[in-house]
């Protein structure tokens, strides 16, 4: 008895172990393939064409729809910032608080661009993601 409840803890945590590799690996992976997709792009034009982007300031505006201004910098480039527009959809209520997180951590973001004006800003080495509508960018100097 006492054998096959030590057997079945050693078959659950090397299946925890497993499961936890392969999130990893997959994070990962997510990772890497946005960065080669910014390689790709050697001049950027749009802070989405950044490799990474931080959240400096999240500014919810006031009214019925889900606007939020984000104030954003590259890291790596500190004189890069620029301002975007953004609309969530009208029933999330989980982006606001996720993106203030993000700001509050200055936790590193990865841009991607999805299907017309739509992106996805999802934090490094996690699974959060926020899916927006782009609706202006002010990026000035994103060209170089």
């Amino acid at each position: 008895m006492i054998v096959a409840a030590a057997l079945t803890g050693v078959v659950l945590f090397v299946a925890a172990g497993m499961i936890w590799t392969a999130r990893l690996i997959h994070v990962g992976n997510l990772d890497m393939y946005a960065l080669a997709e910014k390689v790709a792009t050697p001049e950027p034009v749009s802070v989405l064409d950044w490799p990474e982007l931080r959240v400096r300031a999240v500014v919810p505006q006031p009214g019925g729809q889900q606007l939020i201004l984000l104030y954003v910098g590259w890291p790596k480039q500190p004189p890069q910032v620029a301002t975007l527009l953004v609309a969530l959809d009208s029933g999330d209520h989980r982006s606001l608080p996720l993106l203030s997180r993000w700001c509050e951590r200055q936790a590193s973001i990865a841009p991607v661009r999805r299907q017309g004006a739509e992106l996805e800003l999802r934090r490094r080495q996690s699974l959060e993601r926020v899916h927006a509508v782009m609706v202006a960018e002010d990026c000035p100097g994103a060209g170089g």
